[in-house]
């Protein structure tokens, strides 16, 4: 069993002690109230995680004035101390410490109706819009709007404040060549640039005193061309520091220049910034932060064994099991359900202005309804039929509930899709899923049976009292292409599992707008194929959530892939392919040797069908049903045994955003 003689070992931020060294730093879950304050729901979420071992939680980004367009200055609302005092009590009740985090976007703001403030007339690629260059007494406001924001925190009794200066929010604005022209004591050389968020932590400390915790977050390297780098940066920690008004640091990367640095998805390596936090190590004897896709407890400890940090954020990991700290302490690891880096539901909600879930992990952000599994008092035989994620989850919360619980999969092992989608390259973490099921369905007494085909009769004749179907689907083949089903013609599918015959000239067509065609397209670029992607979508990769996205797309031009969006196939020929173009209708004859198609999922629904013309009681869960993403098909699965026990009321478990 590992041992954690560091990741358990509690550790002082200035008064304030943190009974272990496991961080949820800071992400906005959609789960506030409409003033932007904690509400249940966020108390809700937060409370999972403390339940779950967690040292520290952070809160997600707080405005601090009312140049901040949609948010403003949350802390001015005269109920901000009493909602923080709420979320505060209920975090400490069960043993977790909490900071809130003070936050002005800058010219990341949205600027919609007025232009965002900056400290010089540089755009962001939040919007582009041109910010407003700040006055002197513009920024000495927002400075005192800072200090507002901290003494609203120590008097609603949080533990204490985190001051923002990362992503390219206005605090890395100012620090930024690349973002800071002014020639005045906030901008120009080094030390000039570093007086905003010098000035902001005098104000605080002049309004909170010294015993109460105040850390920073910052980017260790902007990761953009013209941007600071890590050198830059360990030339500036010391002088960040000097003055001895910070307690931690907290070290990420990225502005949104290079958005798929700061949220990293699968392609980029487990702890792949934590050298950031080394370096910033080396000039501090305060606690340093680190980050970068940490999700598993034997790595953080690795980190702390080596001094390349004290706390270690593993926020992602907690998202998708929030008793990860309490299974790593009991030495259950093999029960932890692993981050896979997906971004789909978590970052990819929050962009999409809904609240946070989790792709594997559907209790995430509905904790307020659903909360734990509750045991059932009528304990029922309940068949499922299929391995993957819907079927999966279906079973293991059916199991948990204390049903009976017998699982159908016609393949050697569980996982379904993701065992496909984790033979692409840079997708290997899908492997997580059938891992974490198998192990979790036998712990659970599950009877797993594998490398068995379900039919009607069989299923019957174990005189289930409720079955729940989860057969997926297969890959669809677009209507309306002359040739398309042409010998030529191959699924990305068989081309990830090896089984497809590719020629050198590729065009694939994407019809999923997600990974896969893409990926599928990296592959074939990588062993040296001329490849096209075409889809009938704006821009490619139109369905994937930005940081995925930026990463994917970034991968493929690197291995220059022609792309190709508004367009589709007319006709394939033996040796050729008519594109036609959406608005110009301008047709494109390409020679080709292979047609890879990167569809969506026509549903297996007839075994449903046949269950329900013999059975009152089965419903169906994922791809069968429809083709769904990985979150919806587990949701479903999950929503599945949850139905066992009777209606579940839908409204508070859909993932809408209130602000």
């Amino acid at each position: 069993m590992a041992e954690f003689k560091h990741l358990f070992s509690p550790i002082n931020i200035g008064s304030l002690t943190i009974r272990n060294r496991i961080v949820s730093t800071p992400h906005h879950p959609g789960l506030t109230d409409p003033d932007g304050l904690p509400g249940e729901r966020e108390i809700a979420y937060w409370v999972g995680k403390a339940k779950g071992g967690i040292g520290l939680i952070q809160s997600h980004v707080h405005g601090i004035h009312d140049s901040i367009e949609g948010m403003g200055d949350v802390f001015a609302q005269p109920q901000a101390v009493e909602k923080f005092r709420r979320a505060t009590e209920a975090i400490h009740e069960h043993g977790a410490a909490f900071i809130g985090q003070l936050w002005h976007p800058g010219a990341q703001g949205s600027g919609v109706f007025s232009s965002p403030w900056a400290p010089s007339r540089v755009p962001q690629p939040s919007s582009w819009k041109m910010p407003h260059e700040m006055t002197i007494d513009e920024i000495n406001e927002v400075i005192a709007g800072y200090a507002r924001g901290a003494s609203v925190l120590q008097e609603a009794g949080v533990d204490g404040a985190e001051i923002h200066g990362a992503h390219g929010y206005l605090i890395t604005q100012f620090l930024s060549p690349l973002s800071n022209t002014r020639d005045d004591e906030f901008g120009g050389d080094l030390e000039r640039r570093l007086n905003f968020p010098i000035k902001i932590m005098e104000a605080i400390r002049a309004e909170v005193g010294k015993a109460w915790p105040v850390g920073m977050r910052i980017s260790g390297d902007e990761m953009a061309e013209g941007g600071y780098t890590s050198d830059d940066f360990s030339r500036m920690v010391p002088m960040l520091t000097a003055g001895d008004q910070l307690d931690y640091l907290s070290v990420s990367t990225g502005i949104y220049r290079s958005m798929d640095t700061i949220i990293a998805p699968m392609y980029y390596p487990n702890g792949a910034f934590v050298y950031l936090a080394a370096l910033a190590k080396e000039h501090l004897d305060i606690p340093v932060m680190c980050i970068g896709r940490i999700n598993d407890p034997v790595m953080a400890e690795q980190i702390l064994e080596d001094r390349q940090a004290d706390l270690v954020g593993m926020t992602r990991a907690n998202i998708c099991d929030p008793e990860l700290p309490n299974k790593a302490r009991e030495g259950r690891l093999d029960e932890i359900r692993h981050c896979l880096g997906c971004n789909e539901a978590c970052w990819g909600h929050v962009m999409n202005g809904m609240s946070i879930s989790c792709a594997i992990n559907p209790i995430i952000g509905r904790e307020q309804a659903w909360g734990d599994i509750p045991r059932s008092t009528n304990p029922r035989r309940v068949v499922v039929i299929g391995g993957g994620p819907a079927g999966c989850e279906a079973a293991r919360v059916s199991a948990q509930a204390g049903h009976n619980v017998i699982l159908f999969e016609s393949q050697a092992e569980l996982g379904g899709q993701t065992l496909i989608a984790a033979k692409g390259p840079g997708r290997v973490d899908f492997v997580e899923v059938g891992r974490y099921f198998t192990i979790e369905l036998n712990r659970l007494g599950v009877d797993v049976r594998l490398n068995t085909r379900a039919d009607v009769d069989a299923i019957l004749g174990l005189e289930p009292d409720a079955i729940i179907v989860a057969t997926g689907g297969t890959p669809h083949v677009p209507d309306h292409v002359d040739g398309i089903d042409g010998p030529n013609v191959v699924q990305a599918w068989d081309v990830f599992n090896g089984t497809a015959s590719v020629g050198q000239r590729v065009v694939v067509l994407d019809d999923e707008h997600h990974v896969q065609g893409l990926n599928v397209a990296e592959m074939l670029a990588s062993e040296g194929k001329d490849v096209e992607l075409v889809t009938r979508e704006f821009e490619v990769g139109a369905h994937i959530e930005p940081n995925t996205r930026m990463a994917t797309l970034r991968r493929v031009n690197d291995l220059n892939v022609s792309l190709k969006p508004t367009t589709w196939a007319r006709e394939i020929g033996p040796d050729y392919i008519i594109l036609e173009h959406f608005y110009s209708l301008r047709e494109e004859r390409k020679e080709v040797d292979t047609v890879v198609l990167a569809c969506n999922i026509d549903p297996e629904s007839w075994l449903y069908d046949a269950l329900s013309a013999r059975h009152s009681n089965v419903q169906m869960a994922g791809d069968c049903g429809g083709a769904r993403r990985l979150e919806l098909a587990t949701f479903e699965g999950h929503l599945a045994a949850r139905k066992l026990e009777g209606a579940v009321d839908m409204a508070p478990l859909m993932t809408l955003r209130l602000r």
